[in-house]
């Protein structure tokens, strides 16, 4: 049973997610048709997005991100550019053929700052198992960039969780 129209998606989309247990949050978007948040993986304080871009029909993007923690930023800033270079070429060298894209936000002396992932499809493509695919995709590969940042700094002091940050990324 194929999707055609935009609110034929949200409806599929918003079954699904309450089919599996996921906690979802319609957020207010001026730009977008809908916007779904969600716990992804499921019942983890991480979250995806879910945003059908009204200035793009029928396209669906999933997004999620890390923000780099201030001890590797620190680090990373302390770098020669060629050592940054070197390290930023590594990661882009892994992730040129994974299905999602990433997009890494550097400061005038580029060093990183956050790091964003986003799965595209469009809605004539969209099944059940689409949707968790990219869910999925965003997450591993948001999941290599923490690993290669803590393989390459050593892990971070993580400050701890309250109901304020719960969710940030």
């Amino acid at each position: 049973m194929s999707v055609e129209t935009v609110e034929e998606a949200k409806d599929r989309i918003n079954k699904w997610l309450n089919e599996n247990g996921h906690q979802v949050r319609l957020v207010e978007d001026k730009n977008a048709t809908f916007h779904f948040e969600i716990d992804y993986p499921l019942g983890t304080m991480k979250r995806q997005r879910i945003i059908q871009p009204k200035e793009y029909p029928g396209l669906i993007v999933l997004l999620n991100g890390v923000a780099i923690a201030d001890e590797h930023k620190e680090k990373l800033k302390n770098m020669t550019m060629a050592e940054r270079d070197r390290f930023y070429g590594k990661i882009k060298r892994d992730l040129m053929f994974v299905e999602n894209s990433y997009d890494m936000s550097t400061d005038e002396h580029e060093v990183a700052h956050q790091v964003q992932f986003s799965y595209e499809f469009y809605i004539d493509t969209l099944t059940k198992t689409h949707l968790f695919k990219g869910l999925l995709m965003n997450h591993r590969a948001l999941l290599y960039i923490v690993t290669v940042f803590n393989d390459e700094f050593g892990l971070p002091e993580m400050p701890e969780r309250t109901a304020s940050t719960c969710g940030q990324q």
